[in-house]
């Protein structure tokens, strides 16, 4: 189950630099499922550093019935439930989350677009200091902030799982490995 939802994953991502206007529509979808329906993060379980397969530090998330992975991460030093999206660029979060991790967005910066399930919005770019999910910590992470409140939940993008060593899921456990 795991593998093929992985096999899709990658092919979706595919298609995304491919064809932006479809993968957009798929997230669209995601995203109104995920309104419709809220669900209280799991704690991250933390895996010891000695397992044999992962150098480094780990933290390991049980996949929700819905197959999705999400978690509580300290964002800046914030605790803030978030949706693991590797199909999302950027860590990607409301105008209200911003002001809450100290993000100071001035309202000139909002000159990007995006589409979301809501339909068009303004967007700026921003740096979150830091991103924890029990050990793993990573610093320097771009962030994309919609104006208003139309993202309402927090997604966990590719702009921190690329700076991991490696992620990968298996038994319906994500590992993140820094």
């Amino acid at each position: 189950m795991i593998q093929k939802f992985l096999i899709l994953a990658a092919g979706a991502s595919a298609i995304a630099f491919a064809f932006p206007s479809a993968f957009q529509e798929y997230r669209d979808r995601v995203a109104s499922a995920q309104n419709a329906e809220a669900v209280d993060p799991a704690p991250a379980v933390v895996k010891a550093a000695t397992t044999p397969t992962y150098a480094g530090r780990v933290a390991q998330l049980q996949a929700d019935s819905d197959g999705h992975f999400r978690t509580e991460a300290r964002l800046n030093g914030r605790p803030i439930a978030v949706l693991v999206d590797t199909g999302a660029t950027y860590v990607s979060m409301s105008e209200t989350t911003a002001r809450r991790l100290g993000l100071q967005i001035r309202s000139d910066a909002f000159r990007f677009k995006a589409q979301t399930a809501n339909g068009e919005t303004a967007v700026a770019l921003a740096t979150l200091d830091r991103v924890t999910i029990g050990q793993v910590d990573v610093r320097d992470v771009e962030a994309l902030v919609t104006k208003g409140d139309v993202m309402p939940t927090t997604l966990l993008g590719m702009s921190f799982l690329s700076k991991l060593k490696r992620f990968d899921v298996e038994d319906g456990r994500l590992s993140l490995v820094e």
